[in-house]
């Protein structure tokens, strides 16, 4: 009689069990995850975290998280995940009744690129693990790895030469209604550009500086097209880097600057564009255009976009073309922008592979970089 009494009791209890945890498991049941920081560099080490919280009176003896994101990403932890194209996180917990659990996971950005995860497949079972319920949870966190600097010092005095070409273009006439900033005084600076409450705030001579009444900008086109049957990525690449080596270069020095690709965005999948502008947004801006290009995606063709991008082109632009291609279509047309009054650079990223033949007429114009 009492080990049917006992049987009785442990279906009963089982009953409960699973009629409680098939109602309530995930209510007051909360999971997130966010990177640590919205944006990166290529080779920077990062982290992810992922936050449980129960608050409630039922425990949940086993508690799975899945999730997917790309392999790009290089994790560090590798025992519960399964790795292909991409990464398939299945963590698993304990939760204790009114418990928040933080983990940490730490990952490095193995390439340029966005990353976004927007679910979380959650799994709970019961006490006696005979049941498991299933629920998807919306999550929205990104993140944007921008392209490496290019640090190499072969390249340093190419980028001062562009630099110092487009700063020798600048107009001398500063316009008093268009101001920049404020600066310390300068032997060479007009007494009358003084900032008298500024000085007597930090203790120094400081003075106002504004912009140009017609002042040089940039428009850097980047060109993806393959030069071969055979894609050369680790170029594409690097060409990327330089064009946001250049944006940087020039937006720190107050110069305005646009970008323009044929290369696809990997969200709206049309070509990537940035509007002339200048200061640290522009930066962030162009950068995170530059990390969500696709180069899987085929490219536009470069003639229909940059042609009437040269046609607007005013006098005092100055244009920076960064192509690996150069067949003679694409050298024709940059030897016919010669009779126009528009300066502009050619930048060729090479390698040891690439049989680089560059036009008499372009060489003057042609600015061969070549990488290891």
């Amino acid at each position: 009689m009492e080990l049917l009494s006992a049987i009785l009791g442990a279906i009963i209890l089982y009953l409960i069990q699973m009629y409680l945890y098939n109602k309530y498991w995930c209510r007051n049941l909360s999971v997130d995850i966010a990177f640590s920081k919205g944006y990166a560099v290529e080779d920077d080490d990062m982290t992810i975290k992922e936050t449980i919280v129960n608050d409630k009176l039922l425990p949940i003896p086993i508690l799975k998280m899945k999730f997917v994101i790309s392999s790009r990403l290089q994790f560090s932890d590798t025992d519960n995940a399964a790795v292909s194209d991409n990464y398939y996180r299945n963590d698993m917990v304990s939760i204790m009744m009114h418990q928040k659990l933080i983990r940490t996971l730490t990952f490095r950005c193995k390439k340029r690129g966005y990353y976004k995860i927007n679910r979380m497949e959650v799994i709970g079972s019961n006490l006696f693990l005979s049941n498991e319920n299933i629920l998807v949870y919306k999550v929205n966190t990104d993140l944007y790895v921008y392209p490496r600097p290019i640090n190499d010092i072969r390249f340093e005095a190419a980028f001062q030469k562009m630099l110092g070409t487009v700063l020798t273009k600048r107009f001398i006439n500063e316009d008093p209604f268009e101001f920049r900033n404020i600066r310390e005084y300068q032997s060479y600076d007009n007494l009358k550009t003084i900032n008298w409450k500024a000085s007597a705030k930090t203790g120094s001579l400081m003075v106002n500086v504004h912009d140009y009444t017609s002042s040089q900008q940039v428009k850097i086109f980047l060109n993806t097209q393959s030069q071969t049957l055979i894609d050369y990525n680790v170029l594409k690449e690097e060409g990327i880097r330089i064009a946001s080596a250049l944006a940087i270069i020039f937006i720190n020095q107050g110069i305005p600057v646009s970008f323009d690709t044929n290369a696809r965005d990997m969200l709206t999948k049309e070509p990537v564009k940035v509007l002339l502008d200048c200061g640290n947004n522009q930066i962030k801006t162009i950068q995170e255009a530059l990390s969500r290009i696709d180069l899987i995606q085929e490219p536009e063709n470069f003639m229909t976009i940059f042609n009437e991008e040269f046609l607007k082109a005013a006098d005092h632009d100055y244009i920076i073309i960064i192509s690996t291609y150069h067949r003679s279509d694409f050298q024709h047309f940059l030897l016919s922008q010669l009779k126009s009054k528009t300066e502009y650079i050619w930048v060729i990223p090479f390698n040891h592979e690439t049989k680089l033949q560059v036009e008499d007429g372009l060489i003057s114009k042609s600015m061969p970089m070549e990488f290891i």
